[in-house]
């Protein structure tokens, strides 16, 4: 079972703040073999992303800089803030085989199963 550090909250849209830090939203599915995990980081870079799974908790971490604008500032609505969000998935994963690829501001997260643990069909034979 996978939980999180709760609900996602949207940023406010007049959020101008410097060091926001969001909750991004996320999409968990149970693969079986591994558990998938979709979020959304936008205005992230995949070097300032960090993923760390340690203890039975995956960590997702983005640090996104503030947007430049040339000119005076005359009014701002777009938050931007740093990404933040973890997930207790517990023991049975393979920490080692974790992946992360990210693409157009989506962060894709393969976490897969210690074989011992994965799910398996069992063939029924006749006799």
């Amino acid at each position: 079972m996978v939980t999180t550090n709760g609900p996602s909250a949207p940023p406010s849209p007049t959020a101008a703040e410097p060091g926001l830090t969001f909750q991004p939203t996320v999409d968990i599915c149970d693969l079986g073999a591994e558990v998938l995990l979709v979020c959304d980081v936008p205005g992230a870079q995949p070097d300032g992303i960090d993923v760390t799974f340690e203890d039975g908790v995956l960590a997702v971490q983005a640090a996104v800089p503030p947007r430049e604008l040339p000119g005076a500032m005359l009014r701002r609505e777009y938050g931007v803030g740093d990404y933040r969000r973890s997930f207790r998935l517990g023991e049975g994963f393979d920490a080692s085989l974790i992946t992360a690829d990210y693409r157009r501001g989506v962060l894709t997260i393969r976490v897969p199963r210690l074989a011992a643990v994965r799910p398996r069909k069992v063939a029924v034979r006749s006799a």
